[in-house]
């Protein structure tokens, strides 16, 4: 009997409790979303991808605060700048930002060029193609 596979797509104020893996998008550009839809297409596990733009900071730090993988694009963040050392923090944030004067790496080494190296990075996509 095969599992259905699925992916989903939760904004503030919900949350889902399950089994899932849970992904937090913070702030993701147009071509990250994109990437990302393009690379779920490979989807070998079901996902709870947690999305969040520009709305309710609580939701977000609980979010962040439970989800296994954390992205955050810092060039779109910058509303919550203020907010950014404690998301990076965390060794399961991945992050990308074009400011290379900005000494992130001193608080996390997982900066990423492209959504998809996250994805590579932490392989929760079991035998996907890369």
């Amino acid at each position: 009997m095969s599992k259905e596979i699925k992916m989903n797509l939760i904004t503030e104020p919900d949350t889902l409790q399950n089994e899932n893996v849970s992904v937090v998008l913070i702030n993701p550009s147009d071509e990250d979303k994109e990437n990302f839809n393009g690379i779920a297409k490979d989807l070998n596990t079901s996902i709870n991808l947690y999305l969040y733009e520009h709305q309710n900071v609580e939701w977000l730090v609980d979010v962040v605060t439970f989800a296994d993988h954390v992205y955050i694009n810092l060039d779109n963040s910058k509303d919550i700048e203020w907010l950014h050392g404690w998301i990076l923090n965390y060794s399961k944030t991945f992050f990308l930002t074009s400011m290379d004067h900005m000494p992130y790496n001193k608080i996390n080494v997982n900066r990423v060029y492209d959504i998809a190296q996250m994805v590579e990075g932490v392989n929760y996509f079991e035998g996907r193609e890369v």
